[in-house]
């Protein structure tokens, strides 16, 4: 059971933080318009021209010499071809902020063709491609941690469903004498639930000790990984739980069942 559940939380976790790097790629998501070093000497213009298009939230110009600025702060010590070239490398550009309802493959396809047709503006990137594969990787992830969700409930509940199955089956002369001194279906039933969910509750325990461990190792190789720890420790502990109940749940509506064909002539009930 605490297998299973590891499964699940990993995924969990990987799921988590694929959509949490998504949405910070799309928040952040700009378009590069380089342009000519005509249209980089007067600029307004083509920045009014460039707002007025529908979509952008935001303009802002740079120079080559604040493009070139950025590229040496961003490379750091590993500027030495830079200084070889001994000009600004980079042409000047107009970085374009989004509106949120427009960061998407067509929307910023559709701003990249009337960007091109502007005078003055010479090239066009946006990364597009990049956040289009972002998003696929979001949705395929999903939809293994649903199969993976179903895989392991169903995997849990067989666990939890043959466990109480057994302990009904070996105490199946017990909750005969209960039934015939007139004990109520309650309290046949109750200790079987009470121990479907202390075995769920313990298998989480396991869980989540197990999955702080790899995080913590994951954590020393990778730096920064999201891991939300609320979120991940209740929804396996409540997960658990709830699927040692369910199964022991299914193994009580077969209780009846079990007692009827238990093989001994002597039984209470073939009285």
């Amino acid at each position: 059971m605490s297998i299973c559940l590891l499964i699940t939380a990993i995924f969990l976790t990987l799921t988590i933080n694929i959509v949490k790097l998504a949405r910070s790629a799309a928040e952040h998501a700009e378009i590069y318009a380089f342009v000519s070093d005509e249209a980089a000497s007067n600029p307004a213009l083509l920045i009014q021209r460039i707002a007025n298009i529908s979509g952008i939230s935001s303009v802002k110009f740079v120079s080559k010499s604040e493009a070139t600025e950025e590229l040496y702060r961003d490379l750091g010590e590993d500027t030495t071809l830079l200084s070889a070239i001994g000009e600004d490398p980079i042409p000047a550009s107009i970085r374009i902020s989004l509106s949120p309802g427009f960061i998407n493959k067509e929307s910023i396809t559709q701003i990249e063709e009337k960007l091109l047709r502007l005078p003055g503006v010479i090239e066009v990137w946006s990364g597009k491609d990049l956040l289009a594969q972002l998003n696929q990787a979001v949705r395929t992830v999903v939809i293994l941690d649903i199969l993976i969700l179903i895989i392991v409930s169903s995997s849990v509940l067989f666990i939890a469903f043959q466990t109480i199955e057994n302990s009904i089956s070996r105490r199946s002369q017990e909750i005969e004498i209960m039934e015939l001194v007139g004990a109520s279906r309650f309290a046949v039933r109750f200790p079987f639930i009470l121990q479907g969910a202390v075995q769920g509750l313990v298998g989480s325990i396991a869980t989540l000790i197990m999955i702080y461990i790899i995080y913590r190792v994951v954590a020393s190789l990778i730096p920064a990984p999201y891991f939300p720890v609320l979120t991940i420790f209740l929804f396996i502990l409540i997960s658990g739980i709830l699927l040692g109940v369910g199964g022991s749940v299914l193994a009580l509506n077969q209780l009846p069942t079990t007692l009827t064909e238990k093989p001994s002539g002597r039984g209470l009930r073939s009285k």
